[in-house]
């Protein structure tokens, strides 16, 4: 079970609030500009003044303020006394909790050796080996609700979320008889049986 299931709704509440903070902050061409700019100067010459970058960006320094404290407040800059570093680095954190909390990542352990058939949280490839087939459709069909009829779109609006060839993961449980096909498009995923240790 990954930190983010052990931790419960409270820690993904803030890891999401913490995303949109960051993607609200960086929502705007001027602060990008801004950001881009940071780094640029702590690449060439180290923490960069407020005043430094407002005579870069041709901004006066008032208005510059308002937008660096909005990037400070999400964590892309820093203040370090009264100079700013641009830390980039918290946008890869937040982007790795937030992949964490997909579905895929939630069923699959991040130290099981079938992460790697995963990117972002999504399947990219399908194993060969047999036994991890079945141990990722098993997860996959832990997405879909069980005793259920769903028509193909809503299965496939479901497996969406675990990969981009919704076909061939909807034809991967049907085959191995983990969703139940009936007349032309609808399905059903009988009643679970006992999951195998990932």
């Amino acid at each position: 079970m990954s930190a983010t299931a052990k931790s419960g709704g409270r820690a993904t509440s803030a890891i999401l609030s913490d995303a949109s903070e960051i993607l609200l902050a960086l929502s705007n061409d001027r602060r990008l500009a801004i950001v881009n700019t940071v780094v640029t100067m702590n690449k060439e010459s180290g923490a960069v003044r407020l005043a430094e970058l407002a005579r870069a960006l041709e901004l006066d320094v008032r208005s510059l303020s308002r937008d660096v404290m909005r990037l400070v407040e999400a964590g892309v800059l820093r203040r370090e006394g009264d100079a700013l570093i641009a830390d980039i680095a918290s946008l890869g954190r937040v982007g790795d909790s937030v992949v964490e909390m997909t579905a895929l990542c939630q069923a699959i352990p991040p130290e099981s050796p079938l992460r790697r058939y995963l990117a972002h949280g999504r399947i990219v490839d399908l194993p060969k080996r047999s036994e991890d087939l079945d141990v990722i459709a098993r997860v996959l069909a832990g997405l879909l609700p069980e005793d259920q009829t769903l028509t193909e779109g809503e299965v496939n609006a479901i497996l969406s979320h675990a990969g981009d060839d919704v076909a061939r993961l909807r034809r991967l449980l049907a085959d191995l008889g983990l969703v139940e096909r009936s007349g032309s498009a609808e399905y059903r995923r009988p009643a679970a049986a006992p999951a195998r240790a990932l």
